[in-house]
Order: C-alpha cells, then sequence, then structure tokens
C-alpha cells in the first residue's frame, strides 16, 4: 500500500516538473487562442458582409421603338349615305317659287347629297330646280323640276349609283352623256351630283383659228367619249368662235366644263358640257390640272366639211 502512494506521489511530480508544466500551458494557450481566433474570424468574416453593399445585376433593358399602323387606305367602295325622314310636300308638290320648311328641309337633303341645291334657305329658286333636275335624271324620272311624293321618297333612300370607270381612279369626273348628269369624285367618294347639257349632235359650222379666221369647218355637235384630263382652265368669260363660255376648264381641245345661263334637261351645246352657273364658281377649286375626265355615251364629233377661206 506504502509503495502505491509513493508510485502515485512519483508521477505527479513528473507531471507538474516545470517544463512539462510549461508545456501543457502553452499547448492549452494555444488550443485557447485558436478557438478564439476561430471566433474572431468567424464574427469579422460575418461584420464584413452585413456591411458589403448588395449589389443586384438587372438584366440589360432593351429599348423598342414601336411605329404607329399606318392610315387605312381610303375606302374604294362607294359610302353610302343614311336614310332620311323629310316632310310629305305641301300640297302633293312643290316648285319653283314655293317658300317654306319643307322646302329647306328637302334643300339641306340635297346639299347633305352633294347636288348643291345652293343656300339651305327654303326658297325654291332656279338653283333648287337644277339639283332637283339631277335627282330626277339619276333616279331615271322626268326632269320636271317639281318636288313631289315620288321625289320624297327618292330623297330619303338614295343611294349613289355605282362608278362607271373602270379602273377606279380616286379623284375623277364621270360624265354621263345618257343620263346627262355628271359625278366629280374626290378619294373615290362622289363629292358633286350636277345635271349637264352637252352636244345636241346638230351640225354647225365655225370659222377658225380664232384670232386669224382661215378656214371654215361645219361639224357635229357632239361630246365624244374617252379618258381625258383637264389641262387648261381660263378664269372668267372666255370667248370661243362658238361664244362664250363661263369658267371653262378644258379637257379635250375645245371642249370644256363651263358656266351656262341656260342649262336644259336635254343636250343643247355645240360639244362642251354646260354647268349650273353657281356651281362653276367654284367647280375648278373641286378639280385640277391633269385630273382624270371620263366621257360615257358620247359619239364622236365628225367633220362634215372645211373650206379654205
Amino acid at each position: 500500500m506504502r509503495s502505491s502512494r509513493v508510485d502515485r506521489r512519483t508521477a505527479l511530480r513528473q507531471v507538474f516538473r516545470p517544463p512539462v508544466l510549461v508545456s501543457l500551458v502553452v499547448a492549452a494557450f494555444l488550443v485557447s487562442g485558436v478557438a478564439v481566433a476561430g471566433s474572431a474570424l468567424r464574427d469579422e468574416e460575418e461584420k464584413r458582409r452585413a456591411q458589403a453593399p448588395t449589389t443586384t445585376t438587372a438584366a440589360p433593358t432593351t429599348t423598342t421603338t414601336t411605329l404607329p399602323p399606318p392610315p387605312p387606305p381610303p375606302p374604294t367602295d362607294i359610302i353610302q349615305p343614311p336614310w332620311a325622314t323629310l316632310p310629305p310636300p305641301p300640297g302633293g308638290v312643290v316648285g319653283p317659287g314655293a317658300q317654306g320648311p319643307e322646302v329647306q328641309a328637302y334643300e339641306q337633303r340635297m346639299a347633305d347629297l352633294h347636288f348643291d341645291p345652293g343656300p339651305v334657305d327654303g326658297i325654291y329658286d332656279q338653283k333648287t330646280v337644277y339639283a332637283v333636275h339631277a335627282l330626277q335624271k339619276l333616279a331615271g324620272g322626268t326632269p320636271t323640276g317639281g318636288i313631289a311624293d315620288g321625289e320624297v321618297f327618292v330623297l330619303s333612300f338614295f343611294q349613289y349609283r355605282q362608278p362607271l370607270s373602270d379602273p377606279l381612279e380616286p379623284n375623277r369626273t364621270e360624265i354621263d352623256i345618257t343620263s346627262q348628269t355628271m359625278t366629280l369624285y374626290e378619294t373615290y367618294q362622289p363629292k358633286l351630283l350636277t345635271t349637264i347639257s352637252s352636244g345636241s349632235g346638230e351640225n354647225y359650222c365655225y370659222n377658225t383659228p380664232r384670232d386669224n379666221p382661215t378656214s371654215h369647218v361645219c361639224e357635229d355637235a357632239n361630246t365624244p367619249s374617252g379618258r381625258f384630263v383637264f389641262n387648261e382652265f381660263r378664269s372668267g368669260w372666255d370667248r370661243s368662235p362658238l361664244g362664250e363660255l363661263y369658267n371653262p376648264y378644258y379637257f379635250n381641245k375645245g371642249i370644256a366644263v363651263h358656266g351656262y345661263e341656260s342649262v336644259p334637261t336635254t343636250p343643247a351645246s355645240h360639244g362642251c358640257v354646260r354647268i349650273p352657273m353657281h356651281i362653276s364658281e367654284y367647280f375648278h377649286d373641286l378639280v385640277h390640272q391633269g385630273d382624270p375626265v371620263h366621257v360615257f355615251g358620247g359619239k364622236p364629233a365628225n367633220v362634215t366639211s372645211s373650206t379654205p377661206l
């Protein structure tokens, strides 16, 4: 028993000898230092991450320029007018000299349809008569110039007829010798409808040229069919070998659309296209040089004789 206690004391002395004790302390200090250093490093890393700015990488934006869609082309099909409700004619029929709200309603409707009855003033004058003539001709009726129940019905449910020319041109003038009417189109739509008086078909004679007559020519008074273009406008009264023309716009040699004091319901000119004076005041503003003119139903102006003077 005594020997065993001696061995333990000897062992303890060996452990706690100064060199051994120093080694143990250093080892414990190193282990503790490593642990503390590791903890400090972790704290420093967490602090650095907390203080670092947050950077978000966004995808590059692509700028796309969207152009507005092009405007739609103008409709080539005629846009038909809506129906209208009109009063019946007082006494069954109204005509030149009549006045009143009914006349004004008819004038307004014709103006809306582009017949141009003159001022919408409720006064049935010659301008109103010319507009009614055009309406009656296009409807296939007798151009009396008066408005009865039949005309009121046509006005109420009027529809533009189909164009005569083919192919269609956006801005053009169509002259129908058969119905003695003219329709002016702008961007494919009717802009003006009017009565006309074209070549009478009778034979007539004149001296030519205008300023220095050198021959005597006789020919038939016709307005030939074909496609032409407006080529010359002359403001005011223009003197010709056959008379004076008001604001003529020429399209086929000496043949022009022009104003005249008298526009009968039947062909009566030497070949030109007569239109009412109030329309000729502005017609040249609706068309332009080079605009096409289509004439339908006409006959050639045959020259029957030419005699030198």
